[in-house]
């Protein structure tokens, strides 16, 4: 027995001192710093598309080598990296890296490679090689913009921007949304001759060359009443159309000129709905509307001047109109994209349409973007600050599980800054001093929400000022 403890003590005492031993074994070299012996690219001219060999050589005959970083760099554009283990005192790397033609080429560019070798001590050396010449491929001199079939003719793009390769035609007559290909060379038929390059759209979404089964371009504008001007960028690869402007309506038919069930709401059941033109301080003469039409418009975008007419208070511009059929009640709000700082929106529950006599049956089915009934546009009224005017009603609420009174009623919602869930793009309440009967709020779960309070019911059309110029949010009950 005492002899198996003496072994075990040995073997423990053995471990301990081997273990330490090691501990102590620590390398350090003088210091020294690396070299790239040889750093060429094999090629001195390339074409955008091709490739470049690069060969190195790399040494340090004190310290070993730890790593080489390398980068492939294009008009300041990183084209390709990657780094190496470099074990030993010496290294030698032959790698092969293509130059892709795609946005932001222009001719006669260089291609840098830049080079930073570290030794195992962290010393460093830095080098660039920048022999290379990149051009851009031959046949890109003429373009012509091509319409997928059946949505018009092609037509020739001029050069009017020979610095910047700028491009541009003008005179057509396309509508005022149009899926296109740009190519180099056509066919008797003007249609795309596929031997000659061919731009359309990548699947990361950018323009580039494409092949037969590439995607087309789209561009629209609602603004425009068809597409006459077009202008490409063969540099940048961006395209940009024009044409001349709608002209504001002056008169809106809501069933003539409204599409029922439109398909940019999720719920448009007894919707109708679209695009239409409006001009600031222009006038609108409206059919279809049968009650009182200061009760059945939205009074954020309208100043009513006659029994069927009422000035566009907003900026000029393309604008959704939704005629909810059986309220007889016109929204007005901006295109769905639109974002801060051009429009603010509203969604939460307990608020509806200002509509009075009676007011809405129903308030917004709580936190949805499904229709207006559920949202709201606030108007941009001057820098800084948005109107929204509204139906608000408040009671007390209890907790569905305990019974007791909440200490938030039923009014409360949230302004955002996109019609639609963007995580942390909101006006918080918090960041106002609110005028009641709302009130801002932080608790869990409701923080920076615009709330009522259980012990202060209220109902009817408020007008809501939001003023980022000095944090104020303004409630004024019009009846």
């Amino acid at each position: 027995m005492k002899n198996i403890i003496k072994s075990i003590l040995i073997i423990c005492l053995s471990v301990a001192f081997w273990s330490c031993t090691n501990e102590d074994i620590v390398v350090h070299y003088p210091a020294s710093t690396p070299k790239i012996d040889t750093a060429k690219v094999v090629e001195n001219r390339i074409t955008y598309g091709d490739s470049i060999h690069v060969r190195l050589s790399v040494s340090d005959k004190v310290e070993p080598l730890s790593t080489l970083q390398l980068k492939v760099v294009c008009n300041n554009e990183i084209v390709a990296s990657e780094t190496f283990r470099t074990k030993g005192n010496s290294s030698n790397i032959a790698k092969v890296y293509a130059v892709p033609f795609v946005a932001n080429r222009p001719d006669s560019i260089p291609v840098k490679v830049y080079l930073t070798l570290t030794n195992v001590e962290g010393h460093t050396k830095d080098s660039i090689i920048s022999t290379t010449i990149a051009r851009r491929p031959a046949g890109l001199t003429q373009f012509y913009l091509v319409p997928d079939f059946g949505t018009g003719t092609s037509a020739q793009l001029l050069l009017i921007d020979p610095i910047n390769q700028i491009y541009k035609a003008t005179g057509m007559q396309y509508a005022n949304s149009l899926s296109y290909k740009i190519a180099t060379k056509i066919d008797r038929f003007k249609r795309i001759d596929w031997t000659g390059k061919v731009f359309g759209l990548l699947p990361s979404g950018v323009i580039g060359l494409i092949d037969p089964t590439g995607a087309s371009i789209s561009s629209s504008d609602g603004t425009l009443v068809g597409i006459s001007e077009f202008t490409f960028d063969a540099i940048k690869f961006t395209t940009k159309v024009g044409g001349k402007l709608l002209e504001p309506v002056t008169t809106l038919d809501v069933t003539a000129d409204l599409p029922a069930s439109p398909t940019t709401l999720t719920e448009n059941t007894n919707f109708r709905g679209g695009n239409v033109y409006f001009g600031e301080g222009v006038e609108v003469s409206f059919t279809g509307i049968t009650g009182t039409l200061a009760n059945s418009i939205s009074p954020d975008y309208f100043q009513v001047t006659g029994t069927n007419k009422a000035k566009f208070l907003g900026k000029t511009g393309l604008y959704k109109a939704y005629f909810l059929t059986t309220a007889g009640y016109l929204y007005i709000e901006p295109q769905p994209e639109a974002i801060y700082p051009d429009a603010i929106w509203v969604c939460g529950a307990g608020f509806g349409r200002p509509q009075q006599s009676p007011y809405p049956t129903l308030t917004t089915t709580p936190w949805n973007w499904n229709s207006p009934l559920e949202y709201a546009p606030c108007r941009l009224v001057s820098t800084g600050v948005y109107q929204v005017t509204l139906y608000l009603k408040n009671i007390a609420t209890t907790d569905a599980i305990t019974g007791a009174v909440n200490v938030l009623g039923s009014c409360n919602f949230k302004f955002f800054n996109k019609r639609g869930w963007w995580d942390g793009h909101e006006q918080l309440s918090t960041s106002y001093t609110v005028s009641t009967p709302l009130f801002q709020c932080a608790s869990a779960g409701n923080v920076g929400n615009t709330v009522g309070h259980s012990d202060t019911p209220f109902e009817g059309i408020y007008q809501i000022t939001l003023n980022q110029n000095d944090n104020t949010m303004k409630v004024v009950k019009l009846n």
